[in-house]
């Protein structure tokens, strides 16, 4: 299955949790809580053939240069393949579609000016939340 991917990347996937607590409350569905501007910004993809073996890609955030999530593929609770595979049973996947597929510990709050450090094998790209 990794043989259909083309490169890997990282996303941060915000939540608005006020907003999602106040849709769950009133049993609505909670989209709006995830599908806001700036909701879920991309790092620029890397070939996979200029990354080690999926297993051993390294992730990390940093918050205001403060490490706050670091992940490895390897400890994931699905691989990549495994979580491919299963998708593609339930949804057509094609190409340039992005699949997300979890986060490592370490989700907490951000504010506006917060700076956020994505990393991935060393790479690093930054963003300012609401900037």
């Amino acid at each position: 299955m990794l043989d259909a991917v083309a490169a890997a990347g990282v996303a941060l996937d915000l939540t608005l949790r006020a907003v999602q607590s106040e849709l769950k409350a009133k049993g609505h569905p909670w989209e709006r809580a995830k599908a806001f501007d700036g909701a879920c910004p991309v790092t620029p993809w890397v070939s996979l053939d200029q990354l080690p073996p999926m297993a051993e890609l390294v992730f990390e955030s940093h918050i205001n240069g403060t490490l706050r999530q670091h992940g490895q593929v390897a400890d994931m609770l699905f691989d990549p393949a495994s979580l491919l595979t299963e998708i593609s049973q339930l949804f057509t996947l094609l190409p340039g579609d992005v699949v997300l597929t979890g986060t490592p510990a370490g989700v907490g709050p951000l504010v506006p000016g917060d700076e956020i450090e994505l990393k991935m094998d060393g790479r690093c790209w930054k963003t300012v939340v609401g900037g």
